[in-house]
């Protein structure tokens, strides 16, 4: 039988994945982010306490790729990392920064502080 990349749904399927994953790449760089640290905030914004290992279970990413996520993550003033009896726990206000970021469709990280500022101290832009 004769490959022919026209016909193939292997093809077609990973020329669509590697064009999602373009545009979403694309989309996500205005807010100074990666795909994987997008997730990783994604998901710590929907649950309220994981260790990285948990993290790296759910995200199927070894240990240390997580730990270095998290760590950019924290240096960026995303996430608030409190260690206590080693969980690492993201506060109700990350996830608001995360949905207001997500639903008011900003353009820049700073655009969804600022909103997230304005909300926290009633000042409604």
């Amino acid at each position: 039988m004769q490959y022919n990349k026209e016909t193939s749904i292997g093809y077609a399927l990973t020329t669509t994945l590697n064009l999602l994953r373009k545009h979403f790449n694309r989309e996500i760089k205005k807010f100074d982010l990666s795909s994987e640290q997008y997730g990783v905030l994604k998901l710590i914004s929907e649950e309220k306490q994981l260790t990285p290992t948990q993290i790296a279970d759910l995200l199927n990413r070894d240990k240390a790729t997580i730990t270095r996520i998290l760590k950019s993550l924290d240096n960026k003033k995303l996430i608030k990392k409190e260690q206590i009896n080693n969980y690492f726990i993201e506060t109700e206000s990350i996830r608001r920064y995360v949905r207001n970021a997500e639903t008011d469709n900003l353009a820049t990280m700073d655009e969804a502080k600022k909103k997230y500022e304005s909300l926290q101290s009633g000042k409604i832009n």
